[in-house]
């Protein structure tokens, strides 16, 4: 049988994706060989799962299905044709002679000159746009890293950071290098930081004030940056003169990136940098003016990035390499004020980022713990009688209230959120928000009509005209004349009360949510999480999921699963390939 006919079998049995099927078959019209189609496809898979380039060494000579972690169909599915399971990719050495002599890849050292789809960098196999971007952002990284300087007012640094302690040392690594990276858990106090070095580049004159500029990968994180910057100036400024000019103004990175000319910035300010991807990152150092400070706000334990790269976590590891441009750019925050560190959540969330599942099963289970706790979700139906309990206990009486309100309402979502590992399927956040919407229409009685008062609302897609955000949530609430508006609780607005309102009619592209996903809640942060990982064998429950999930909490955390799925997600920590890290602490 054909590399073409076994690449079918594999994208019809859900190995591969179309995708994958195609650009091989495209490659296969200038290398038709067996080998070069079926690690084309991979390396297309690959890319598809995040990562930036195929590393043939941890793949060669495995079986397709098991190296892509597939899962086998449910029974009484069709089986995988044998072909598709039993295809493997050939020995480490078979594959780089056969990628050496093939027209589609070139070498590394001869990629800047010749064009090909594939780069090949030492046992590393690269989409070639890929391999660009990376090289390019890792060059300018480090030209941005070497640059240092002076630190020009010791006495703002001492007067803005009393404590010398963390906090300090990282504002002193912001205003004497240009790459200053800053990485810490929920409630570190890294938006506190922001403000303060805004404070701190503005009265030492290293920025201009209107020269500053604050981002974040999402519109909802960037709603978010400037809600907790701006709250936090208004004290900040009886005391520092220069930021009683300042008006700051969150954006997305790509609306930062989106104007006719390069921002003509001083300093950038990134939050929620384990969100951005390599291209993003890529974008971002390329147009930024050669004096301008980069300082990178996140959290290294969390989610990575939808798209491919692992930066943020590559860019950390740098930092704490002993030799290399990017020593001494990054700081660890480590001290939560959000929860206590003995507390559960506390214990919780340092137990699963240190892999240790039986700790944190030990969390989860403390009796004398009322921060968090666990319990079973084993079928579906359990799924189903969850989401009923929910409607019942915490959706009803909220809608309930938000109808006898009318036009002003005090509170918009219950205080417990659910957040789902999965989107689609039996225990995904798409199956809970029907079942929920399904019950309250029994419970409440609710009208036929789409927006009826009570259903929230998750916009998913930019809106410049509205100025929402894909990631934005609001309400349906009564307007004054008795129709339908909608209430964006966590927006500034121009209505009397300073509320943010708009009639569903200029909705962009949206959905009801009962229950999130836990990427899109990736930087929330909630009273109350129900987290539902779903089956212990699902890829996507990981460590840097469950940590990002339990880690919304403020008070309380409720695992649905048990204690196999809890040890699944802790023993499977997201890897994803990237060269990087190796071309950062390059010579």
């Amino acid at each position: 049988m054909s590399a073409q006919e076994t690449v079918d079998d594999l994208c019809r049995a859900g190995v591969l994706a179309d995708i994958d099927r195609h650009f091989a078959l495209l490659l296969a019209y200038w290398d038709a060989r067996a080998h070069i189609v079926l690690i084309a496809a991979v390396a297309s898979a690959a890319h598809r799962a995040g990562h930036t380039c195929l590393a043939l060494g941890d793949c060669a000579g495995l079986r397709v299905v098991e190296f892509l972690d597939w899962l086998p169909p449910a029974e009484g599915q069709a089986a995988l044709p044998p072909n598709a399971a039993q295809a493997r990719l050939p020995a480490l050495a078979t594959m780089l002679k056969a990628l050496a002599e093939s027209d589609v890849v070139v070498a590394a050292d001869d990629a800047p000159a010749n064009v090909a789809p594939l780069v090949l960098d030492e046992d590393r196999l690269y989409l070639r746009r890929l391999w660009l971007t990376e090289q390019r952002l890792a060059g300018r990284l480090r030209c941005i890293a070497r640059d240092d300087a002076a630190l020009r007012s010791e006495a703002a640094l001492q007067r803005l950071f009393p404590d010398a302690g963390e906090a300090r040392r990282a504002a002193k690594l912001a205003v004497t290098r240009r790459l200053a990276i800053v990485t810490g858990g929920p409630g570190t106090g890294k938006t506190t930081l922001a403000v303060h070095l805004i404070a701190l580049l503005l009265e030492s004159g290293m920025a201009g004030v209107r020269r500053i500029a604050l981002a974040a990968p999402t519109g909802k994180a960037a709603a978010r940056l400037q809600e907790s910057v701006s709250a936090q100036l208004a004290a900040l400024a009886a005391t520092t003169p220069a930021l009683r000019a300042f008006v700051p103004n969150a954006v997305t990175i790509h609306r930062l990136l989106n104007r006719r000319q390069p921002p003509r910035v001083d300093a950038v300010i990134i939050d929620e940098c384990s969100m951005v991807d390599l291209a993003l990152m890529g974008r971002l150092t390329d147009a930024l003016p050669d004096h301008a400070r980069l300082i990178l706000l996140g959290d290294a334990a969390q989610l990575a990035s939808v798209r491919p790269g692992y930066v943020f976590s590559d860019l950390c590891a740098a930092g704490d390499a002993a030799a290399g441009p990017l020593a001494g750019c990054v700081t660890t925050l480590t001290h939560s004020h959000r929860f206590s560190a003995s507390g559960g959540i506390g214990r919780l969330a340092a137990a699963i980022v240190g892999g240790e599942a039986d700790a944190a099963l030990a969390a989860l289970t403390d009796a004398a713990d009322m921060e968090t706790e666990l319990r079973p979700l084993q079928s579906a139906a359990a799924f189903e009688a969850l989401a009923h309990d929910y409607a019942r206990d915490w959706c009803a009486p909220l809608l309930r209230d938000l109808m006898a309100a009318g036009a002003a309402p005090t509170r918009a979502f219950p205080a417990r959120r659910v957040l789902c590992a999965h989107r689609a399927g039996p225990f995904g956040a798409n199956r809970f928000n029907r079942l929920v919407e399904r019950r309250l229409r029994q419970l409440v009685a609710l009208p036929v009509d789409e927006f009826y008062v009570g259903r929230p609302i998750i916009v998913t897609r930019n809106d410049r005209q509205t100025n929402l955000a894909n990631g934005d949530t609001g309400v349906v609430i009564a307007s004054p004349d008795g129709g339908r508006q909608v209430w964006f609780p966590d927006l500034p607005g121009a209505a009397d009360d300073g509320r943010f309102l708009i009639a569903p009619s200029r909705l962009p592209d949206h959905e009801s949510f009962f229950a999130l996903t836990v990427h899109r809640a990736q930087g929330s942060e909630y009273d109350e999480v129900a987290c539902i990982p779903g089956p212990a064998t699902a890829r996507v429950n990981t460590r840097e999921l469950l940590y990002t999930a339990v880690t919304r909490a403020r008070r309380k955390v409720t695992v649905f699963a048990d204690a196999a799925s809890v040890r699944a997600c802790i023993g499977r920590a997201t890897k994803r390939t990237s060269g990087l890290l190796r071309a950062l602490v390059a010579a």
